[in-house]
């Protein structure tokens, strides 16, 4: 099965309706997280139908602030929403294609120091009542290494001590990424930031349930962070086809250039980069 989760920093910009798009195209993912959405539960609803999933699961922002959505279709996947709290969802994921069973968590981390303790220790009593194989998505506020920040301040050993402590703690793992490392940048005085904020972790149970899985990073587009891909069984999803690369032998057929400016001239709105990686879609 294949699960995308991003923190999107705001679903009601329309930029993110054109990148959500753009994912159901070319991934095709069962199941689409949604963190830090924004939205009260009046306009929510509206929004997600425009999102192209059959099944939806909400939890409102709080002071305006957070808010996670689960989508997804049941080509694939089974979901039953197993319980809600403010940071996190969980949810009884069965796989079509494998006839696997886990729980998957999604899951939205404070940032503020002062409240930390609090839901690292929640997620360490949750490590005792899930009896099912467990996978741990989100956006977790936290690093693991000193290489999980580039730029800014150096990480301190005790910056990383609690991912490390409950992961030691719970016997879990964090997921091996292929590719781009970070998923979040932002400029701080002056000076571009990256970070490894967001990521899946498996407990010991789901890793063996598992194996084989691949996990991803996407692009920076509409979000300062980067949506993380996980596909639990590569070899067993349906083969959608090569994926588009350009040719160079295309330079000689005599309208590539016209195709190549007309599109590139298409009028945008949004930060640089999201306007720059819209035109190469195009």
């Amino acid at each position: 099965m294949k699960i995308i989760c991003w923190n999107v920093q705001g679903a009601k910009k329309s930029q993110l309706r054109q990148e959500v798009g753009f994912i159901n195209r070319t991934i095709n993912p069962d199941i689409l997280i949604l963190l830090e959405t924004l939205v009260n539960c009046q306009n929510s609803s509206l929004i997600i139908s425009q999102l192209g999933y059959k099944f939806s699961s909400t939890i409102p922002p709080v002071n305006h602030m957070g808010g996670i959505w689960l989508l997804w279709n049941d080509i694939n996947v089974d979901v039953s929403i197993i319980a809600k709290e403010p940071r996190i969802m969980h949810c009884l994921v069965h796989d079509k294609l494998t006839s696997k069973d886990c729980i998957l968590s999604a899951v939205y981390a404070p940032a503020r120091e002062n409240q930390k303790a609090v839901f690292w220790e929640h997620l360490r009593q949750l490590h005792h009542s899930i009896d099912k194989p467990w996978c741990i998505m989100g956006d977790f506020n936290e690093m693991l290494t000193a290489s999980d920040k580039f730029g800014g301040v150096p990480l301190t050993p005790n910056k990383t001590q609690r991912l490390n402590d409950f992961l030691h703690y719970s016997k879990s793992f964090d997921a091996t990424v292929q590719g781009r490392l970070f998923t979040w940048k932002k400029f701080i005085k002056g000076k571009l930031v990256y970070e490894k904020l967001d990521r899946v972790i498996f407990r010991d149970d789901c890793l063996q349930l598992f194996p084989k899985y691949v996990v991803t990073n996407g692009p920076f587009t509409c979000s300062d962070h980067a949506y993380v891909f996980l596909n639990t069984d590569p070899h067993h999803a349906p083969r959608r086809g090569t994926t588009f690369k350009y040719q160079h032998s295309w330079i000689h057929y005599q309208d590539i250039h016209g195709i190549i400016k007309r599109n590139w001239k298409n009028a945008i709105s949004g930060t640089p980069i999201y306007r720059i990686v819209h035109k190469l879609k195009h």
